[in-house]
């Protein structure tokens, strides 16, 4: 006898007694299966229905099937949960070095900065529309500012929009608000607030402010109708806060 035959022989020999050990532990452990339900999942239970496929296997290949899909779902859920987490906890990070800033210019250049490096934005923008004047007082770098006038010529549209805008712009609007890019603007979202400082809000005197914060990226079907800007409008919201505190 060669040692292929052997070791064949061997091999068929292990494969009998570990079924044969499998069975014993069944048999004296009935409960096994109750106590691992996932392992049923996993197997293959033929039921002997001649060559009909039998009612049973069916419900049975159906609910493997929905175990597998509900595990995979899960694993997203889990997925989305810890990025989730994650971009809160930059978040607040974020908001706390903003409000900690001393000047509207260490703010503005904070958050473009900080969209950029941490949270992937290709292009950030952040720019104070208001008058010259407005501007020489607070010492308005000219990369956070625009004039009102050149605003209402240039993106009047998107100005005096009470909502949140995603989508593609014309080459004189994306010029007017992304001044500093090094990439190609094909498609944008846009948040904007305006701090009445005329209406005794408690801003100071002087013309009005328009906040606007805007991000950008090169894919013309990245920021679309369908785009959620919750978090823009967030950061916005706080962005016009801290403007306001700085005003006063």
């Amino acid at each position: 006898m060669n040692n292929e035959t052997a070791s064949t022989q061997n091999g068929n020999a292990n494969q009998a007694l570990s079924d044969e050990t499998v069975a014993q532990f069944l048999t004296s452990n009935p409960d096994f299966f109750h106590r691992n339900p996932t392992i049923l999942a996993e197997m293959s239970l033929p039921h002997n229905s001649g060559n009909a496929t039998s009612l049973i296997e069916r419900q049975v290949a159906i609910l493997r099937e929905r175990g597998i899909q509900t595990r995979h779902k899960l694993g997203e859920l889990i997925e989305a949960a810890k990025e989730n987490d994650n971009l809160l906890n930059t978040t607040q990070s974020l908001v706390i070095d903003l409000i900690n800033a001393d000047s509207l210019n260490s703010i503005c250049t904070l958050l473009q900065t900080e969209l950029h490096k941490k949270f992937g934005v290709e292009s950030a923008s952040v720019t104070l529309i208001t008058d010259t004047d407005t501007q020489s007082q607070y010492s308005i770098d000219a990369d956070y500012y625009q004039d009102t006038s050149d605003a209402e010529q240039k993106i009047s549209g998107i100005v005096n929009n009470n909502q949140s805008l995603c989508g593609s712009l014309r080459e004189s609007e994306a010029e007017f608000i992304f001044t500093n890019t090094k990439y190609a603007i094909g498609s944008a979202a846009i948040a904007s607030k305006k701090i009445e400082r005329s209406s005794g809000s408690g801003s100071g005197s002087g013309s009005d402010i328009i906040v606007m914060l805007a991000v950008a990226h090169h894919n013309a079907d990245h920021y679309n109708s369908d785009t959620g800007t919750l978090f823009l409008d967030y950061l916005c919201d706080i962005l016009t806060a801290l403007v306001q505190r700085q005003l006063s």
